[in-house]
């Protein structure tokens, strides 16, 4: 059966409050952002995530709503008490996270993830390597803010995997990323480390700035390597 542009009707897409509010919420599925822990302030969240304030207003009043944030008295915003298993759990692997499989884990996502920044390269405008600098620049000055350095830092790498446009490629990369973001939620969040991944958020945007797929995927195998590093090292200090 034929449909009309008419019958089919215009494909709606979903707004910037909405797509921060998935964000939010599947931190929060993971784990990744725990009952209790305050969420950094509205003006803080737009430039972590590069939308306007009043985007992120909706998007954390529409949460309040549905009862995953709550506003405690004298201000702050914070991840109430339900459990992963009260909302709709997404597409993600289950996989038993152990230090044996830490290593499996993170040569997936260098072959993943480095075809995946292939594909991105040729795909990000001229404005979107644009906010990925910026996010860069905030991200200098959240070292020392686990939580916000990981809202963050989600949004750095979903801005690429978005650009690969693959669906499927997509999909088990933000798998992947949600596991990895596990682990680091395990393993310890220093100073040290979230400055070296600064680095190499740049060194990234670097590579995508000169259009050259090889130079991308390989500054993210880098990345990728220095997180492994200091993720297998505290979670096996004697390895």
């Amino acid at each position: 059966m034929n449909m009309t542009a008419e019958e089919f009707g215009p494909v709606e897409r979903p707004s910037l409050a909405e797509l921060v509010a998935r964000k939010i919420l599947d931190m929060v599925r993971s784990g990744n952002l725990k009952p209790g822990e305050q969420l950094p302030p509205e003006r803080e969240l737009a430039q972590m995530v590069q939308v306007s304030r009043p985007s992120v207003r909706e998007a954390l009043r529409g949460l309040q709503i549905l009862g995953v944030l709550r506003m405690r008295q004298g201000g702050g915003i914070f991840v109430t008490q339900l459990e992963a298993s009260d909302l709709l759990a997404p597409l993600q692997f289950f996989i038993t996270l152990t230090p044996q499989n830490v290593d499996a884990l993170y040569e997936a996502r260098v072959i993943v993830d480095g075809e995946v920044a292939r594909r991105a390269t040729a795909n990000l405008t001229d404005e979107a390597i644009a906010r990925l600098q910026s996010m860069a620049r905030v991200q200098e000055n959240l070292v020392a803010d686990p939580i916000g350095f990981r809202v963050s830092d989600l949004e750095f790498h979903h801005t690429i995997i978005d650009a690969c446009h693959n669906p499927f490629l997509e999909r088990m990369a933000k798998s992947l990323f949600v596991l990895g973001m596990e682990y680091r939620r395990i393993s310890a969040e220093s100073q040290t480390v979230l400055a070296r991944s600064v680095r190499d958020h740049r060194a990234i945007v670097a590579a995508l700035e000169k259009r050259d797929p090889n130079a991308v995927a390989e500054a993210v195998a880098r990345h990728l390597e220095s997180v492994y590093v200091s993720t297998r090292a505290a979670m096996d200090p004697q390895r």
